[in-house]
């Protein structure tokens, strides 16, 4: 007698948690009660599953040292192990309003290959990806249990990075009491239409920690408090701080060597020996290191510091108050705005933060050269603007065009000055999202516009947009619809400027395709605009010389795309004119 099909409930938890120590209890969840229901025997879990086929079930990720009984659940700091690594998928529907994928494949792309997953659920509006471990990581201190989390949240950064990557939005689900649903039973979140949850993919895989750890490495996807270093070291470098007077406030020697070195006036300036500054009391020299300081990008605490820097080494009163830094500044500014002439080389830039989130002022900046690491800069500029950037598209083409993509919605950019202009690029968000981000300083909006532009991923537009592919695309249309002449001989004015044919090619004259082009796309170019298109194409321009009319100027063009035998058929007899 054949044995029976084990249920996909028994299938999915005896995978889950073999392994499991005996003492240990798993939690069994419910909706829409919002039950807890604790097992140390997996055997009575699984028919306790079973049983509510056609209700929400759930499974918690973690394991837990006791019975927390019906109405609580296990929290992440008292989770004693995990089974494995999740993830929680949406799928484009009425129930996401976000941009996410759109089918089950699509979705599946977010995963890497190299560690595909133990498990596959569909779960009525999306997916719960399990990667099992090969035996339950069970924690025996505090310190493992925060390694567990995170090495979870690392997992699911990498994931929001792929789908940001592809212009989705993800939900980071890492905390160790996550629960995650159970197949052989039912998403009734619409009472009126209730899902079935199912296995949709399963494999034999199952994983070290050690194998995530070593990825995620290579990735460079940061640690948790690398990310909060970094996302801090963000903030802290575009927005407004305090100015602070710190009587014993340094310039740092190598950035004060680099400046004395590359601006004879500077150096003058910081030894008090400018002979041209008509105000020589401290102020006035205050006043010409604001100048210096506001045209290089220095912040201005740094601009603060560098007045209090001078006073102390040349023996001056300091000043206490802040209003009198601040009026400096404002002068300097209002000087820099007008246009300057300082040689003062740049304060060094902002640099994308390390994982660690540390910035190395001396290092040279690189564009991220992979999909996740451009996503992560997004992530890294939405802390900046305050709105989440999933991914900035550029659409290559004679006139580029841009697309910054949002959680919920896409702002369309038709140029990059429009991208990299800060008024135009807050007005956009502010249409696309409801929110008007906070206004940067002009020398820090420019490092967040160079971030931008780092951080773009380049999409093809495909030939209409490429100036060469949108003129070969005119020309075919132009010579399939335009008959042939023989020659230009014995015609009527009203044809003697069609396509023909020349040792070989076809020749045309610029002021007929311009009229096509002009007249099929409602577009005004000029014959020279028309003739710049066909030289950037590879034609060839010549002389026609008729028996008995003026010369022609006509544009022989490559046979290897645009063969005779293609518009104009087999029979043409060549014609009687002849290049000059």
């Amino acid at each position: 007698m054949k044995e029976p099909v084990p249920s996909q409930a028994r299938t999915f938890l005896e995978a889950l948690f073999a392994g499991k120590p005996d003492e240990l209890h798993l939690l069994v969840w419910t909706l829409p009660e919002k039950r807890s229901h604790w097992f140390t025997d997996l055997g009575g879990a699984i028919r306790f599953a079973e049983s509510l086929g056609e209700h929400d079930l759930y499974v918690g990720v973690g394991l837990s040292e006791r019975d927390y009984g019906p109405t609580r659940r296990c929290l992440s700091n008292e989770v004693i192990g995990i089974v494995g690594l999740w993830a929680d998928l949406d799928l484009k529907s009425e129930a996401h309003s976000k941009t996410l994928p759109a089918t089950v494949e699509d979705a599946l792309q977010i995963l890497p290959e190299q560690l595909p997953p133990t498990f596959v659920v569909r779960t009525g509006n999306g997916l719960h990806a399990w990667w099992l471990f090969r035996e339950p990581l069970i924690f025996e201190s505090d310190e493992e249990r925060r390694n567990a989390g995170n090495l979870a949240l690392r997992w699911q950064s990498l994931l929001g990075a792929n789908a940001a990557a592809r212009g989705w939005a993800f939900d980071r689900l890492a905390d160790l009491a996550r629960v995650l649903r159970i197949p052989g039973t039912k998403n009734c979140k619409d009472t009126a239409n209730p899902k079935p949850v199912e296995i949709y993919r399963q494999t034999d895989r199952r994983y070290n920690p050690s194998d995530f750890e070593e990825y995620l490495e290579e990735l460079a996807i940061p640690d948790a408090e690398g990310q909060e270093r970094t996302a801090q070291a963000w903030k802290e470098n575009f927005s407004d701080k305090p100015l602070t007077i710190d009587p014993s406030a340094t310039v740092p020697e190598d950035l004060l060597a680099r400046y004395l070195s590359a601006d004879h006036r500077f150096e003058k300036t910081w030894r008090r020996q400018r002979d041209d500054l008509k105000d020589q009391s401290q102020s006035g020299y205050d006043l010409a290191l604001a100048n210096f300081g506001s045209e290089a990008g220095l912040s201005e605490q740094q601009i603060v510091d560098l007045m209090i820097h001078h006073r102390r080494i040349h023996n001056q009163r300091q000043r206490t108050r802040l209003d009198y830094f601040q009026r400096t500044l404002a002068k300097a500014i209002k000087r820099t705005d007008g246009g300057g002439s300082n040689t003062l080389p740049e304060a060094p830039p902002f640099h994308h933060p390390d994982s660690d989130g540390h910035a190395d002022a001396g290092q040279q900046r690189t564009r991220p050269d992979s999909a996740t690491a451009r996503a992560l800069l997004c992530d890294r500029i939405s802390t900046v603007l305050g709105v989440r950037v999933l991914r900035i598209l550029k659409i290559t083409g004679k006139e580029p065009t841009y697309q910054v993509e949002l959680e919920a919605s896409k702002i369309e950019l038709p140029s990059v000055s429009k991208l990299v202009d800060q008024r135009s690029f807050r007005m956009a968000i502010a249409s696309a999202a409801d929110r008007l981000i906070p206004k940067i300083k002009p020398k820090l909006w420019e490092q967040v516009a160079q971030a931008m532009l780092d951080a773009l991923t380049i999409e093809d537009g495909g030939e209409e947009t490429d100036f060469v592919g949108s003129v070969r695309i005119h020309l075919e249309s132009y010579l399939s619809e335009t008959p042939f002449i023989d020659s230009i001989e014995e015609q009527p004015i009203q044809t003697r400027r069609k396509p023909t044919i020349i040792d070989g090619k076809i020749a045309i004259c610029s002021s007929d395709l311009q009229s096509h082009i002009n007249k099929t796309n409602n577009e005004n170019h000029s014959v020279k605009a028309v003739a710049s298109m066909l030289a950037a194409l590879g034609a060839s321009s010549t002389r026609v010389r008729g028996a008995r009319l003026r010369d022609q100027s006509r544009w022989l063009l490559p046979v290897a795309e645009f063969a005779p035998d293609d518009f104009a058929g087999t029979d043409k007899e060549a014609p009687h004119a002849e290049p000059s």
